[in-house]
């Protein structure tokens, strides 16, 4: 019987604790390097640590439970296509991702380990940052076993101060503070809840992405992408530029 499934305030600070807890000690094969992010996410989805890493096959799968297969995917997701394509004949998937929607910096002297200067990050993630990347992924987003969670957050970026190199502080750690909440995408309708209101009827994908903020260089990927999901439709062009309009009837799937 498939147990009730809540990702929610209480869920993600029961996974934290845990990860703070048990550190990286209980990591066994696929885990190491795991990052906080990542071992948050996998265990506020599934707390039973014997379902995290399970063999599959070729592939190690994150999770592995009555639900299906979870893949938590805090990178691009270009070089998950060859293990979703190996998996979703067997499995429903659903590929975790986080969006950071609210980012506090920290820097960390390397000698003293002392912490300075918080400050809020000007960057702010959104659910239609995820577009472009799908892109690579794109002939396999009509499969009816994948979807995506969108898990949205807040949270603390830790970096240290470097000598001797370009950038004045470097990455190390990212540590998810606040559960914002949740999006799914699988069906059409939920590609076209992307979509930001006020579009003109015809518009072209450099617009779409401005109103989207994206950056001009991703407007044809997510435009692309939305298209084929069947959220917008493509039906002439503007000089060089295609032109779509909001699909009228939405496919289902």
């Amino acid at each position: 019987m498939e147990t009730e499934w809540i990702m929610d305030e209480s869920s993600f600070a029961a996974a934290c604790r845990a990860v703070q807890q048990t550190g990286r000690a209980d990591q066994g094969v696929g885990t190491l390097g795991e990052k906080t992010l990542h071992m948050v996410l996998k265990r506020m989805i599934e707390p039973d640590m014997s379902r995290h890493e399970v063999k599959l096959g070729s592939y190690v799968a994150d999770i592995l439970n009555e639900r299906g297969v979870f893949e938590v995917q805090t990178r691009s997701l270009h070089k998950l296509k060859p293990k979703l394509a190996a998996l979703l004949p067997y499995y429903p998937v659903t590929v975790v991702v986080p969006v950071i929607e609210t980012k506090w910096l920290l820097t960390m002297d390397p000698e003293t380990g002392e912490l300075t200067g918080r400050r809020k990050s000007p960057r702010r993630g959104k659910t239609a940052d995820l577009l472009p990347d799908l892109a690579y992924l794109k002939s396999l987003l009509p499969d009816p076993n994948l979807s995506f969670l969108l898990v949205r957050l807040e949270g603390e970026e830790l970096r240290v101060r470097t000598q001797g190199k370009r950038r004045p502080t470097q990455r190390l750690e990212f540590a998810p503070t606040r559960y914002l909440g949740t999006v799914s995408l699988k069906t059409t309708e939920d590609y076209a809840a992307l979509l930001p209101p006020g579009l003109p009827e015809t518009f072209t994908a450099r617009e779409l992405a401005r109103a989207l903020g994206l950056p001009a260089g991703q407007s044809s990927a997510a435009a692309g992408v939305l298209a084929h999901r069947g959220a917008i439709q493509l039906v002439g062009r503007r000089k060089n530029a295609y032109l779509y309009t909001i699909s009228k009837e939405e496919n289902p799937c």
